[in-house]
C-alpha cells in the first residue's frame, strides 16, 4: 500500500513502485497488470493509475497498445556523438540484430541547400541513398545519404553491397572520413515517417543532419536521419569550458 500521509502525490509514489516492479519482475516486451488489477494491488483510483501509466509512457518505459494492454519498452539505443561511426557499427556494438529495408539508390540534381553544404561544382551530381534501418526487427531510423558521385564511380550501377555504407566507402573506394558536423532537432513526424517507423501520428522524432569531410577538408556527404525519439538517444561528451571573462 502507498503512504497517503506522505507529501509525495500518490501517482508519483505509484510510479516509483511500478518502476521497481518492472525492474524486478518483467523483461522487455512483457505486459503490465491491467489497470483494474493495479488499482486493487495498491489501493488507488483508476485516475491515479492512468496518470502513472501516461508518465511511464512519456518516459519511454512502457507502451500502450489499444485493446492489447501496456508493455515494457525496449531500452533506448544510445548513439555516441563524439566520434564518426556508422549506424551499423553502433548497433552491432550494442548487440542489436540489424536489417535494412526499402533501399532506394538514385543519382539526382542537388538542391540549392546541398550545393552549398557540399560546395559542389557547377553541374556536379550526387548519389541519393535512402533506407529504413531496423534493429531487432523494429524500424528505428529513416536514413538518407547524399554523397558526391564523382568520388564513387560505379556505385549507382553496383549498388550497396555491404550493410554499412562507411565500410563500403573505406574498402571499395579508399574514402576515409576525417571529421563531421551534426545538427540535432526535435520535431513532429510527418505522416509518411510515422507509417514507416511504425509510430503513432504526431509522435516526436529526432532529426539529425550530418555533414562529413575528407582529410583535406572537402565536404563529401550530407546525411539526413530521422530517429524514433522513444527508442533513440544521443550521448555527447563535453570537455572543459572557456574561461569566464568579466
Amino acid at each position: 500500500m502507498l503512504d497517503r500521509n506522505s507529501k509525495t502525490p500518490l501517482y508519483q509514489q505509484l510510479k516509483i513502485t511500478l518502476l521497481k516492479y518492472i525492474e524486478e519482475n518483467l523483461n522487455e516486451g512483457d505486459s503490465l497488470p491491467i489497470e483494474s488489477e493495479i488499482e486493487k494491488m495498491y489501493g488507488v483510483s483508476r485516475i491515479t493509475v492512468r496518470k502513472t501509466i501516461e508518465d511511464l509512457e512519456k518516459d519511454g518505459i512502457v507502451m500502450k497498445h489499444q485493446g492489447r494492454g501496456t508493455f515494457v519498452q525496449s531500452k533506448k539505443i544510445i548513439q555516441d556523438a563524439g566520434t564518426i561511426t556508422s549506424w551499423t557499427e553502433e548497433m552491432k556494438s550494442q548487440g542489436k540484430t540489424i536489417e535494412t529495408i526499402n533501399l532506394h539508390i538514385s543519382e539526382i540534381e542537388p538542391s540549392r541547400k546541398l550545393i552549398g553544404e557540399l560546395k559542389l561544382d557547377k553541374g556536379e551530381k550526387i548519389i541519393c541513398l535512402r533506407r529504413i534501418r531496423c534493429a531487432d526487427g523494429e524500424p528505428i531510423a529513416i536514413m538518407v545519404n547524399y554523397i558526391r558521385s564523382k568520388y564513387v564511380p560505379g556505385f549507382l550501377e553496383k549498388g550497396l553491397t555491404k550493410e554499412s555504407l562507411y565500410e563500403e566507402l573505406e574498402v571499395d573506394y579508399q574514402i576515409q572520413l576525417e571529421s563531421a558536423r551534426e545538427r540535432i532537432q526535435a520535431r513532429i513526424a510527418t505522416d509518411l515517417e510515422a507509417v514507416e517507423l511504425h509510430i503513432p501520428p504526431y509522435s516526436a522524432v529526432l532529426h539529425i543532419t550530418r555533414t562529413s569531410f575528407l582529410p583535406d577538408g572537402t565536404p563529401f556527404e550530407v546525411v539526413e536521419m530521422t530517429n524514433r525519439s522513444d527508442r533513440y538517444q544521443y550521448d555527447i561528451h563535453l570537455n572543459g569550458r572557456n574561461k569566464y571573462k568579466s
